[in-house]
């Protein structure tokens, strides 16, 4: 038997499918202490505001600014020529949340994608260090378990912070297991790794990082100008050769 299906029909199916891949990204990232302005630069003038409990991707640029970058859902009246946000636009999330609105007149980051009713964005600033809720830093959740873990800590102690910070599986075998956050580079336009946990037959061996974490009972070193690692000594050469390879793996995506 032969089915034929009218070309609106699959068009129409495909834009639900596609809508949902949209909604369905997982939220994770930093979050609003309160409510918050964004600029465009450190020193240049606001560009949109953000409500409280608000989720981004951030970059630090020095101890006291991030550059952040959300994805937002504008409707279609309150943008013009299709790439440009206008001022007093709502912003939502992929929800459906009101979480922001713009202050002036101001270009994306980035197109998404054209709905019925409205686009979607990435968009970008520079926010204050001071309105970020510490509560939502996954360095500093990290860091508290580091201070009290023991030399051979397995997967367990960190279970509950992996899922508070939705960490990515990035690898999983029989041996290892590795756990990933992200992070924007803002240069090449692209996501890269900002955390990386490995673990070796459920124990912790390693964990790669761009920012600050500190673990008393591990061995650190530097891997170049972006990333450090902090590492279980016990383990092999060959251990630790394999753990710097899924490192390399990751980096070259």
């Amino acid at each position: 038997m032969i089915i034929n299906f009218n070309k609106n029909v699959i068009t129409l199916w495909c834009s639900y499918v596609f809508i949902f891949m949209l909604l369905a990204i997982k939220v994770n990232g930093e979050t609003t202490y309160g409510y918050c302005s964004v600029k465009e630069s450190k020193i240049g003038k606001d560009i949109f505001q953000l409500l409280g409990n608000t989720y981004f991707d951030c970059k630090p640029i020095n101890q006291n600014f991030q550059q952040i970058l959300l994805r937002v859902w504008v409707k279609k009246e309150w943008v013009y020529d299709d790439q440009q946000i206008l001022a007093k636009a709502k912003l939502y999330n992929g929800q459906g949340k009101h979480i922001g609105n713009a202050i002036q007149d101001f270009t994306p980051y980035k197109f998404i994608a054209e709905l019925d009713t409205a686009y979607v964005f990435d968009i970008s600033g520079v926010i204050s260090q001071a309105c970020i809720n510490p509560s939502s830093v996954p360095e500093i959740d990290l860091n508290k378990i580091l201070s009290v873990a023991k030399q051979n800590a397995k997967l367990d102690t960190f279970i509950n912070h992996i899922k508070k910070f939705n960490y990515e599986l990035e690898d999983s075998n029989q041996k290892y297991q590795s756990f990933i956050i992200n992070e924007p580079n803002f240069i090449l336009q692209k996501k890269e790794p900002r955390i990386i946990i490995i673990f070796y037959k459920n124990e912790l061996i390693a964990i790669f990082y761009s920012r600050s974490v500190t673990a008393k009972l591990y061995d650190s070193i530097e891997m170049g100008k972006e990333f450090k690692l902090i590492y279980n000594s016990k383990f092999t050469e060959n251990t630790k050769s394999e753990m710097i390879a899924i490192f390399k793996k990751r980096m070259e995506k």
